[in-house]
């Protein structure tokens, strides 16, 4: 008994070494984070005299990188694997370090918005593009932290808390970018905050001594947050009409919303789940729901294939692009790869020299296309590889409304 309690008492000196080892490095994450809202103040010297009080925003990325540098510092008790929380690593590692470069990337993004509030007025052109391409580099290396963990075996509830944060923080500084570039509709604000909406819901709960029901881990909603994420990023980029853009927020925010809402109902106890926590309601989405909505909207691609070949209000487009619609709609309406044709076609038609323009057959294809890249082809599909792909390596941390 004396030794075991040595023992013990050893192990538990040992991971109060370590954690204390950890703190006394935690500076270097939060220079890298404030390094990053300095450059968003070098980046916005032209705004000090022109329109200063456009540099109030700058505000917002300090608060990012207060939070975020919080996340690091409160959790590093948690910078062990999962379920091995007596076995502190002494060091962030190579995983961590990336989803750290990440969250500098989305505080030097937030930089970016008094910019954006005053329209880039009289600024280099190269600096349209950037926010955009910060955003989709930001949502690419998501991919990478992950892997470089699983490959060194240094996969810990600190990356996985950090990640989801970082995820949250960009998605909300990335959205209010695009909204204020008029690129994505007002509403779709609600995506952005979403997350913090629903953590306070949680918070709230447990400070009035309510019960909260841990989550479990929902495939999809790791997809529809790949989607949000494409989308944002492509509506910085200045190269689509608004008016797709924003329809394609109004559609690709819908489940998003939606999962939350039913997150929310789970965690609150208010909706009955069984052992899986699959409710009624995830059971018909994922059988009759799922299995109708991709056949109707292959439907809808097909009829608007046929229809953008003979339709009289698209004769003045060039006869290729009409066939290059045409057979774009014919690949996804027979679930030939239907999520990739899908995204061709909306690229095709929301590019801003796309000579078909915003009129009610473009923007109908269009809706119909957006929705098939959520939902796939589904049934009697020709060929889909891209669900394996979206399906594959389905595990990991899972967050409220945008389970990982």
């Amino acid at each position: 008994m004396g030794i075991d309690s040595q023992h013990f008492s050893l192990a538990d000196r040992n991971r109060q070494d370590t954690l204390l080892g950890l703190q006394k490095q935690s500076w270097r994450p939060a220079v890298v984070l404030f390094l990053a809202w300095l450059a968003g103040i070098f980046l916005c010297r032209p705004l000090f005299q022109d329109r200063p009080a456009a540099l109030v925003f700058l505000s917002f990325g300090f608060i990012i990188a207060c939070h975020l540098q919080k996340t690091v510092y409160h959790h590093l008790a948690a910078n062990h694997r999962p379920g091995e929380s007596g076995l502190l690593f002494p060091t962030l590692g190579a995983a961590n370090w990336i989803t750290v470069g990440r969250a500098a990337a989305v505080v030097a993004l937030a930089g970016f918005l008094p910019l954006t509030v005053s329209g880039f007025q009289g600024l280099p052109e190269f600096l349209v593009w950037t926010p955009g391409v910060v955003y989709l580099g930001i949502s690419a290396a998501d991919l990478l932290d992950g892997i470089v963990a699983r490959r060194l075996h240094r996969e810990t509830e600190l990356g996985r808390k950090l990640d989801i944060e970082t995820d949250a923080a960009g998605l909300m500084t990335a959205s209010l970018l695009a909204v204020s570039l008029d690129r994505l509709p007002v509403i779709y604000l609600l995506a952005g905050f979403a997350y913090y909406v629903f953590i306070f819901g949680i918070w709230a709960r447990q400070k009035h001594n309510r019960p909260v029901v841990r989550l479990q881990q929902r495939p999809y909603a790791r997809i529809i947050a790949g989607f949000q994420m494409g989308l944002v990023g492509l509506s910085l980029l200045p190269i689509f009409d608004p008016v797709f853009t924003k329809i394609a927020g109004l559609i690709i925010m819908t489940p998003l919303l939606l999962g939350f809402l039913r997150d929310w109902l789970v965690v609150s106890c208010q909706l009955q789940t069984d052992d899986a926590q699959q409710a009624v309601m995830d059971q018909w989405a994922g059988t009759t729901g799922m299995k109708a909505l991709p056949l109707l909207l292959r439907s809808v691609l097909l009829a608007g294939g046929l229809a953008t070949l003979v339709s009289s209000s698209l004769q003045e487009a060039p006869r290729v692009w009409q066939l290059a619609a045409a057979f774009c709609c014919l690949l996804a309406g027979s679930g030939f790869m239907g999520r990739s044709t899908s995204l061709l076609l909306v690229v095709l038609l929301a590019w801003q020299h796309s000579p078909f323009g915003a009129a009610a057959l473009p923007v109908a294809i269009f809706s119909a296309a957006v929705a098939l890249m959520l939902t796939g082809s589904g049934r009697g599909s020709v060929w889909a590889p891209e669900e394996r792909i979206l399906y594959r390596n389905q595990h990991g941390p899972v967050r409220p409304g945008d389970s990982r």
